[in-house]
């Protein structure tokens, strides 16, 4: 069995063909999905969705990159939404210094405030760092507490963030389609990293593996950069799906 972390199912193209995304997710051994939402509008999608489909698992959250609208008192309704059944985590928060740096304030004041919900909800946080993964672990240690847990997800930061990390319990980083690539540039921080500290993930739709890189991205590929991962790090791919599957379960699904 496999778990997909991470898979942006609420997009319009996606939903509209969202069976047989499904049913093909199962065949490839795929037994949940989690759906991160960016903002208000995708959260209530991935409510629906949830209601909808036995494997599927939802995230609410405010993304980086779509808070330039978004107000303080909106994190009252992102708490709302945290009482349903199937919300497992916060996120997609974080913080993306790539796209755009003139509003790194309030990515940090959500960041903060996101971190602040989910202890106080015990729940853990699915983490965006692109190009700010040192800002954004340094701000997790200020707020860090044995009820602060989640993942760093699509890791790409450098050894010092990734041993920086490893010093917090409760957190797992994941790796992406992008593992598979030729010039995948995060090589030495997959290879340091323990399998007991990884999850599994796509990010679709995008960062699609090997050998369907072009493609949409979808949850039945997770298989192809798992067994990139495992060769990668010289270990039995039957063994990395257990413990990636074990971590997946522990961080999300245990009580």
């Amino acid at each position: 069995m496999i778990i997909d972390t991470h898979a942006h199912l609420f997009y319009e193209d996606i939903v509209k063909d969202i069976d047989s995304v499904l049913e093909r997710a199962a065949e490839s051994g795929i037994s949940r999905i989690i759906i991160p939402a960016v903002d208000y509008k995708t959260s209530i999608r991935t409510l629906k969705l949830c209601d909808k489909y036995e494997m599927l698992y939802g995230a609410v959250g405010f993304h980086p990159c779509d808070i330039k609208e978004t107000n303080p008192d909106d994190i009252k309704l992102l708490e709302e939404l945290t009482s349903h059944h199937k919300i497992v985590a916060i996120g997609e928060i974080g913080l993306d210094y790539y796209w755009d740096k003139t509003y790194i304030d309030k990515q940090v004041f959500f960041f903060k405030e996101q971190m602040e919900l989910a202890k106080d909800k015990n729940l853990p946080v699915i983490i965006h760092t692109r190009n700010s993964t040192s800002d954004a672990v340094e701000i997790i240690k200020q707020s860090y507490n044995e009820k602060l847990k989640g993942q760093f997800h699509c890791f790409s930061g450098n050894e010092t963030d990734l041993n920086e990390i490893l010093k917090l319990y409760g957190f797992y980083l994941s790796y992406c389609g992008n593992a598979t690539y030729k010039k995948f540039g995060d090589l030495n921080s997959l290879l340091n990293t323990p399998v007991e500290r990884m999850l599994s993930e796509t990010d679709t739709p995008y960062l699609t593996p090997e050998p369907h890189r072009g493609r949409k991205n979808e949850p039945s590929y997770l298989k192809y950069t798992l067994k990139k991962i495992a060769e990668l790090k010289n270990i039995d791919n039957n063994v990395l799906e257990e413990t990636v599957y074990n971590n997946c379960m522990k961080l999300f699904f245990t009580i």
